[in-house]
């Protein structure tokens, strides 16, 4: 490298660590910090050290540089390590963030991290003792250096891509699928400009790649945040307003929009029985149940959680017939998720629904026609009257 490009390289670098650190630091002092976020702050401080050490290795390649072999071998051998933890780091986030239950186990996540280790190893052992396989006499690595370099990064960014894909098509996940879909091509794209990298070495490529993606992926969690329920990721109350007042298309000729109120029964009695970690999973259990059965609706029901243990679906059918059936299938899914699940206590809900105009002022009164109609159903179910 000349030294203005040298320059152009290291400053490329500079900045994206700056934009790194900036999300760093906005990640450790945001409010109610989940364990994705964890998990993300390990990928920004990885993506820095990387680009700190190819920062070092631009310099050390430079005319103007003269340093060791050892020096050289240092760094080499650093932004091969870290390429591999952060890519590690990714797919670990992209798991736990689509709620993968095996990562659950700490063992599995040792599992998942041995190929970064092994690859670590490979190449510590191949500077070592077989340093002219890796690095040629005028010290620049060579191709069995590339392919150890890249194989872990690539099966853990493809892995990750994979499982999206996978659950984006899973038609329980409709609620998520741009998350998903946002999940797997990013890190796509961020390979091939790393490829890209590789084959011309001199373009910073990687730097730029890398840092588009982690600040749209910053962007979606604030995203998530504002308007997604942290507990079920449902639709928050706030983004119920906004899609009945913004985002709601008109109803086709012969369809009507029907307004669903939810409410768990003696919730409150599985609170003080068991507890509020017990309950939140009560909540998550109904949220699921009620995704289970929207997913196979002819529409897509809007689902918010409303508040508490109250939900709310917004959907457009033919008739209320059709609104009656959605309210009975609610109802037994709830009873039959809890039970797979195993819990030692009964979970089942109350519905009413109530047709909605479409009318913005009308929505209100559809809401409390519902809820009106959710407590003559609950009524029903302490006489032993309902299904």
């Amino acid at each position: 490298m000349t030294l203005g490009y040298t320059f152009f390289y290291l400053e490329a670098n500079i900045v994206c660590i700056i934009i790194f650190a900036i999300l760093l630091f906005k990640n450790i002092y945001s409010v109610d910090r989940q364990e994705k976020q964890l998990i993300f702050d390990k990928v920004l401080i990885s993506s820095m050290l990387y680009f700190a050490c190819d920062s070092a290795w631009a310099l050390f390649m430079s005319d103007s540089v003269h340093v060791s072999r050892f020096y050289i071998d240092l760094v080499n051998l650093g932004n091969s390590v870290i390429l591999s933890f952060m890519c590690y780091f990714w797919f670990l986030y992209v798991e736990v963030s689509q709620g993968a239950e095996y990562m659950n186990k700490h063992i599995n996540r040792l599992y998942t991290m041995a190929l970064s280790i092994f690859s670590s190893v490979i190449m510590l052992v191949m500077f070592i003792f077989f340093r002219r396989a890796v690095v040629d006499e005028y010290n620049n690595t060579t191709e069995i250096y590339y392919f150890i370099f890249l194989t872990a990064p690539l099966v853990y960014i493809l892995a990750a891509a994979g499982a999206s894909f996978v659950r984006a098509s899973y038609k329980t996940n409709f609620a998520f699928r741009t998350q998903y879909i946002h999940s797997a091509v990013y890190p796509i794209g961020v390979s091939i400009s790393g490829i890209i990298q590789t084959l011309f070495i001199n373009a910073p490529l990687f730097c730029f790649g890398c840092t588009i993606m982690m600040v749209y992926t910053y962007i979606m969690s604030l995203d998530n945040m504002v308007s997604l329920d942290p507990l079920t990721n449902l639709n928050n109350r706030a983004q119920l307003k906004r899609y009945v007042s913004n985002d709601m298309r008109p109803p086709e000729s012969g369809e009507k929009i029907i307004i669903f109120m939810i409410d768990l029964n003696k919730f409150k009695s599985i609170n003080d029985n068991y507890g509020h970690v017990e309950g939140d999973k009560a909540i998550i259990r109904a949220a699921e149940a009620i995704r289970n059965v929207c997913s196979s609706e002819r529409n897509r029901p809007f689902i918010a959680r409303y508040g508490g243990d109250e939900f709310i679906i917004v959907a457009k059918m033919r008739d209320l017939e059709e609104a009656e059936s959605l309210r009975s299938r609610i109802k037994k899914e709830m009873v039959t998720h809890n039970d797979r699940s195993g819990a030692v206590y009964e979970l089942n809900a109350s519905v009413g629904y109530s047709e909605y105009s479409g009318k913005i002022e009308d929505f209100q009164a559809s809401i409390s026609n519902a809820d009106s109609a959710l407590y003559d159903d609950k009524h029903n179910v302490s006489s032993g009257l309902s299904e």
